[in-house]
């Protein structure tokens, strides 16, 4: 089916010498981030799906496994979790290392370590702003809302089939970077792809309901904690909230039951930054940042090695979770408190 949308190459000549690339390797691997989202294993399943229609090899390896709210996007054969033997196996095996939606090789997790003593080739196709810490070929759009998005771009640049399976896959990555298109980086060419991916068979039934309409039991558990326990400060402009490893083995939660509460606090009358503390172990710490207009969190979270979007960063601190509450919540107060009346 022959889909609408323009299309706008970030890169004509760039994105040419990646479909070279990819076309030159007979066993890829494609990985994303530890904690996977949305738009690193929507854009992964699609692009997996095209390398496959070209009779490559394609292994997708994550760090982490796929989240429940994501496993309806899993293709056969399924995404490989992380475990040493395994992944050291497969990339062995393999002639190029794709990584989609990071390009900093410390968010790859475990499987950093393998990546460096391998030395496989590598490609990194990321939105985010900032270059890439890979040794290898990177392809950036920071102009567009999700890796989807670049995806997508690609495949019409390349005049490749966007099968219905690759249409649903791109419209659940591009529909979880936005937000289910409420974030500002939702823009009309946004809406434009979203509207040829709905033409070219994508299941936005069933990504709006998995994505956002299904919510775990130890999730709503949890969003009744933090709704007693979060705290206001800055006149009500600043709200944070700590999720200790005792909260969640309380409530019964895991990493992907946290999805949603950085968001559900930015959502509080007069609230403009939220910020969530989850402790990682004995002596880490990751810190969510959501907000709202011109209060850039993604400027503040560089402050702490993290980064992301103006309207949501994150970063990952090895400090333990009471050092880092107080540093940052002071740091934040300080940027974002209103200022005094004239």
């Amino acid at each position: 089916m022959k889909g609408t949308a323009a299309y706008r190459p970030a890169d004509a000549a760039a994105g040419d010498a990646l479909q070279e690339l990819l076309k030159g390797a007979r066993r890829i691997v494609l990985t994303t981030h530890v904690q996977p989202d949305g738009d690193g294993i929507g854009s992964q399943v699609a692009l997996a799906r095209y390398l496959r229609g070209l009779g490559r090899q394609v292994t997708i390896l994550n760090p982490h496994a796929t989240p429940r709210r994501f496993r309806f996007l899993e293709p056969d054969p399924p995404i490989v979790p992380f475990e040493p033997a395994v992944a050291e196996s497969v990339l062995e095996r393999a002639d190029l290392l794709v990584v989609l939606d990071i390009s900093v090789p410390e968010r790859l997790g475990g499987l950093e370590p393998i990546v460096d003593r391998i030395g496989l080739p590598v490609a990194v196709i990321d939105h985010h702003a900032g270059p890439s810490y890979f040794d290898g070929f990177d392809y950036r759009d920071s102009g567009a809302a999700a890796t989807g998005e670049i995806i997508y771009r690609l495949f019409k640049e390349w005049g490749a089939e966007i099968t219905p399976p690759i249409a649903t896959a791109l419209y659940a990555a591009i529909a979880y970077d936005t937000g289910g298109f409420r974030h500002s980086n939702t823009v009309v060419a946004t809406h434009e792809i979203a509207a040829d991916l709905f033409v070219l068979g994508a299941d936005v039934r069933a990504v709006h309901h998995h994505l956002f309409e299904s919510t775990s039991l130890a999730t709503i558990r949890l969003m009744g904690r933090v709704f007693t326990d979060f705290e206001l400060s800055a006149a009500g402009r600043l709200a944070w909230v700590v999720l200790s490893k005792k909260l969640m083995e309380e409530v019964g939660a895991e990493t992907e039951d946290v999805e949603g509460v950085t968001e559900a606090l930015r959502a509080i009358d007069g609230v403009i930054v939220a910020i969530l503390f989850k402790e990682i172990g004995d002596r880490a710490t990751k810190i969510s940042f959501r907000s709202i207009g011109s209060a850039d969190v993604n400027s503040f979270a560089r402050r702490f090695g993290g980064g992301g979007h103006t309207n949501a960063a994150g970063a990952f601190v090895r400090e333990p979770l009471a050092a880092v509450v107080e540093r940052v919540v002071q740091a934040a107060q300080e940027a974002f408190d209103p200022a005094p009346a004239e």
